[in-house]
C-alpha cells in the first residue's frame, strides 16, 4: 500500500483536478453531471484519506499510536538563511507533514464536505449558477485539504489565503443580491484585519529563524524553555529569542485564527456570511474556513507562551459568552446557528488558552459533524419553506419533515452536551480543564478572576441549552404560524441522506470505539514528541508540560479504577486536575436538562410566553440590545468605518487642495510665466527685429518715393534744382557785397 503521505498528497490534489476541468466543461456538463463530478472528486479524496488511515494504523503497535510523524520539505524559493538538518538552507520551504492529527483532520474535512456536496446536488438544483457554485466548492476543498497537511507556516498561509479567497466567492455567489455582495466583502475584508497580525507573526518567526518545518519550529522555540529563564531562549545559531518576540510572534499568529475563527473582535463578518447558499454556511461552519483558524492554534501552541496563551483563552471566553447570549433572541434560522458556532469556536480557542490540546482539537471534530447537520438540516427547512428563513413564520414542521427534525433534535442534544452523544464527551473535557485552571491558578496564588474562564462556560453551557432548544421549538413544534409555508414544506430524498449520516456521527463521534478521535489526538502528542527529540536530542513537542491529561483522574482509559489511596501525594497540577474534573461534574451534570427543559416550558405555546416577558421594558431593552447585536455593527460603522471614511476624505481634500494645489499653482505659475515670456518674445525681441525690418522698409520707401520713372519730372526736379543752386548763389554774392 503506498505511503499515508503519497496517498494524501493525492487526495489533496484530486479537488484541484475537478476545479480545473470544471472551469473549463461545467457549463457545457450543466446540471447535474457538474455537481456529480465535483462529488466524486471530494468522495474519492475521502476513500483515499480512509486508505491513509488504514496505513497509518498499520503501521502502529496500537490503535492509533507509535508511528513517527512524515515529514517532507520541499525548497521552493532561494532565501539565504534557515536553521535545522531538515531544512534546505538558503531556501523557503514547502512539504508535507503527517501524523494522527493530520489523519483525523484530514479524513473529517472530506467526509462533511462530501455529504455537503451532495446535499447541494438538491439544494442547488434549481439554481442557474449551479456548476459554477460547484467549481467554488471544488477550489475550496482543495484549499483546506492543502492547509491540513502543510508542512510549514508559510504553506499554510499560503492555503489560509486560498481558503479566504474561496469563501469571499462562496459567501457572495448570489451576487446580484446587494446584501449577499455586501457581506463577502465584509468577511474579506476582516479576515485581512486579522492577517496583518498573521503576517507580523510570521516575519518575526523568519527574521529569528529563517523558513523550517513545523517539527523544527517547535524544537527551536518550545516556550517550555522559559521556565526558568525569564531574559528568553538561546536557540542555536541565532542566539537569545527573547520572551517579548516570542509573545508578539505567537499573539500574531493567533491574529490570523481571530480573523479566520470569527473570535472576538473580529467576529461581525460571520453572521453576516449566511447571505451564501446554506450548503456553504455547512461548509464554512463545520469542516473548512473558521476550523483553519483552530487547526492553526493547534499547530503553534508548542511555541505560545503563558502570555499568549492566556490572550487565546480571553479571547476565545469572550467570544463563547458574548455570541451565546445574541443567539438567546435571533429570529432568523441560520443566524441562530451562526451564533452558536461562534460560541463553540470561543470554547475551542478557550481550550487551547488553557492547555486543553486534545480537548480543543476533540470538540473541533465532534463539531463538525453536528454542526453540518444542523445547518443541512436548516437548509432542508430553508428549501421546504421556499427560502423563508425567519422562525416566526414556522411551526409544526416535524409533521412535514420527520426525518429532518429527528436528525436537527440529534444535533441539539449533541450540541448541549447530552450525556452519550458526541458534544457531551469533548464540552466537559474542555469544562474540566478550566476548572483545573483556575484551582491551579488559586493554588498557585494568581488573581481570582481566572475562575472566571471555568464559570462563564459553565453558564453558557446552560444557557446554549436554552437557545438550541428554542430554535428546534420553534421550527419544528407547535401549530404553523405561516400556513403557505406549512401546507407547502416536504423532505426531498438526496437531501436527507446526509442528514442520516450526520446523525449517526453526531452520537457515536464522541467515543473510543470505532473512531477513537481522542485516540488519534493523543497519538499526536507522542508521535510529535518523538519526532521534534529525533530531530534535535534535547528538544520537546513543546507547551505540553502545561497540557492537561486527557482522561478522568483515577480512571485509566479501560475505566479501571487507578487511584491507589487516600494516602497517594499528588503535584499541585494533579490535584488541579482531579479538582477540575470535581467541579465540573457538579456544575455542569444538570446543564443539558435544565437548559431544555426551560426551553420547551417557553416555547411549546411559540412565542406565548415571550411575548408575554417582552412587555417588561428591562426585558424589551436587553432584547433589543441582544438583537441587534450588541450593536458591535453600529460600533463599528460609527468608530473605525466611519474614521476610516474621514481619514480618507481627509486625504481627498488633501490630495484634491494641497497635492494637486501645489501642482495646479506651479502650472499656473508656469502659464503665466509663460505668457509674460510670448509676450516679452512677442513685442521686445520679435519687436526689436520687426523695428528694424519696418525701418529699412520706411527708409527704402523714402528712397523710392522720387524714383517715379517719368523723364519730364526727373528733367523738371534738376531744373528746380540748378534754380535753387542759382538762387543760393546770387544770395550768398549779394551778401558779401553788402
Amino acid at each position: 500500500m503506498p505511503t499515508p503521505a503519497l496517498l494524501l498528497l493525492i487526495a489533496t490534489l484530486v479537488p484541484l483536478v475537478s476545479f480545473v476541468v470544471l472551469v473549463l466543461l461545467g457549463k457545457r456538463m450543466g446540471n447535474p453531471l457538474a455537481g456529480w463530478v465535483a462529488t466524486g472528486a471530494i468522495g474519492t479524496s475521502f476513500a483515499l484519506s480512509i486508505l491513509a488511515a488504514i496505513s497509518w494504523l498499520g503501521g502502529s503497535p496500537e490503535w492509533g499510536c507509535g508511528n513517527m510523524p512524515i515529514n517532507v520539505p520541499i525548497p521552493w524559493v532561494p532565501t539565504g538563511w534557515g536553521i535545522g538538518p531538515q531544512t534546505k538552507t538558503g531556501y523557503l520551504d514547502l512539504g508535507l507533514y503527517v501524523d494522527s492529527l493530520t489523519i483525523v483532520m484530514f479524513s473529517m474535512v472530506c467526509l462533511v464536505s462530501l455529504l455537503v456536496h451532495v446535499f447541494s446536488i438538491g439544494y442547488m438544483g434549481e439554481d442557474k449558477g449551479y456548476p459554477r457554485f460547484f467549481t467554488y466548492l471544488s477550489l475550496f476543498c482543495f484549499s483546506m485539504l492543502g492547509l491540513v497537511v502543510g508542512g510549514t507556516l508559510m504553506q499554510l498561509f499560503v492555503f489560509w489565503e486560498l481558503v479566504g479567497l474561496c469563501s469571499y466567492l462562496l459567501i457572495g455567489f448570489w451576487h446580484e443580491k446587494k446584501s449577499a455582495s455586501n457581506a463577502a466583502i465584509k468577511a474579506f475584508v476582516v479576515n485581512r484585519i486579522g492577517d496583518v497580525g498573521f503576517l507580523i507573526g510570521l516575519g518575526v518567526l523568519f527574521y529569528h529563524l529563517g523558513n523550517v518545518t513545523l517539527p523544527e519550529v517547535w524544537a527551536a522555540l518550545d516556550s517550555s524553555k522559559l521556565i526558568g529563564s525569564p531574559e528568553g531562549i538561546r536557540v542555536a545559531g541565532i542566539g537569545m529569542f527573547s520572551v517579548r518576540a516570542l509573545t508578539v510572534m505567537g499573539v500574531g499568529l493567533f491574529c490570523g485564527a481571530i480573523g479566520k475563527s470569527a473570535q472576538f473582535p473580529l467576529h461581525v463578518w460571520l453572521p453576516d456570511a449566511m447571505e451564501g447558499p446554506t450548503p456553504v454556511s455547512a461548509l464554512i461552519h463545520a469542516a473548512t474556513m473558521v476550523a483553519a483558524g483552530v487547526y492553526l492554534v493547534a499547530r503553534i501552541f508548542p511555541i505560545l507562551t503563558d502570555g499568549a496563551k492566556l490572550v487565546v483563552a480571553i479571547i476565545g471566553v469572550t467570544t463563547l459568552t458574548m455570541a451565546a447570549l445574541i443567539a438567546l433572541v435571533q429570529s432568523d434560522l441560520k443566524k441562530v446557528l451562526a451564533y452558536s458556532t461562534l460560541s463553540q469556536l470561543g470554547y475551542m480557542i478557550l481550550a487551547m488558552g488553557i492547555g486543553s490540546w486534545v480537548g480543543g482539537m476533540f470538540h473541533l471534530i465532534t463539531h463538525a459533524f453536528f454542526k453540518a447537520l444542523l445547518f443541512l438540516g436548516s437548509g432542508a427547512v430553508i428549501y421546504a419553506a421556499h427560502h423563508e428563513q425567519d422562525m416566526k413564520e414556522y411551526g409544526g414542521l416535524w409533521r412535514k419533515m420527520p426525518i429532518t427534525a429527528i436528525a436537527f433534535g440529534i444535533a441539539v442534544l449533541a450540541i448541549t452536551g447530552t450525556p452519550y452523544f458526541s458534544g457531551y464527551f469533548s464540552k466537559d473535557l474542555i469544562m474540566a480543564h478550566a476548572g483545573a485552571f483556575g484551582a491551579l491558578a488559586s493554588e498557585e496564588g494568581r488573581s481570582g478572576w481566572y475562575w472566571l474562564l471555568f464559570v462563564l462556560p459553565v453558564v453558557i453551557a446552560y444557557v446554549t441549552a436554552f437557545y438550541m432548544t428554542r430554535c428546534w421549538m420553534l421550527t419544528f413544534w407547535g401549530k404553523p404560524r405561516n400556513e403557505h409555508v406549512f401546507e407547502h414544506a416536504h423532505e426531498r430524498g438526496i437531501m436527507w441522506a446526509p442528514l442520516a449520516v450526520l446523525a449517526v456521527l453526531s452520537v457515536v463521534g464522541g467515543y473510543d470505539g470505532l473512531l477513537n478521535v481522542k485516540g488519534f489526538l493523543n497519538a499526536a502528542v507522542t508521535e510529535n514528541t518523538k519526532y521534534v527529540q529525533m530531530v534535535h536530542p534535547e528538544g520537546k513537542f513543546g507547551g505540553y508540560e502545561s497540557a492537561w491529561p486527557s482522561d478522568e483522574p483515577g480512571l485509566s482509559r479501560s475505566g479501571e479504577d487507578e487511584d491507589h489511596g487516600a494516602t497517594e501525594v499528588l503535584t499541585a497540577s494533579q490535584a488541579a486536575h482531579k479538582q477540575g474534573w470535581h467541579v465540573m461534574h457538579q456544575s455542569v451534570r444538570w446543564a443539558p436538562l435544565v437548559g431544555i427543559g426551560m426551553g420547551i416550558l417557553m416555547y411549546m405555546r411559540g412565542y406565548a410566553v415571550a411575548n408575554v416577558l417582552m412587555k417588561a421594558a428591562p426585558v424589551r431593552w436587553v432584547h433589543t440590545w441582544l438583537y441587534r447585536r450588541m450593536y458591535f455593527d453600529e460600533l463599528y460603522m460609527g468608530v473605525f468605518v466611519a474614521i476610516t471614511v474621514g481619514l480618507a476624505r481627509l486625504g481627498a481634500a488633501f490630495d484634491q487642495y494641497v497635492i494637486d494645489g501645489l501642482v495646479n499653482l506651479a502650472g499656473y505659475a508656469v502659464r503665466q510665466l509663460s505668457s509674460l515670456a510670448g509676450l516679452c518674445d512677442r513685442y521686445v525681441v520679435d519687436g526689436g527685429v520687426n523695428g528694424v525690418g519696418a525701418a529699412t522698409q520706411g527708409l527704402g520707401a523714402l528712397v523710392r518715393m522720387p524714383q517715379t520713372g517719368r523723364i519730364r519730372l526727373y528733367v523738371t526736379v534738376v531744373l528746380g534744382i540748378v534754380a535753387i543752386g542759382i538762387a543760393a548763389v546770387v544770395v550768398v554774392v549779394v551778401a558779401t557785397v553788402m
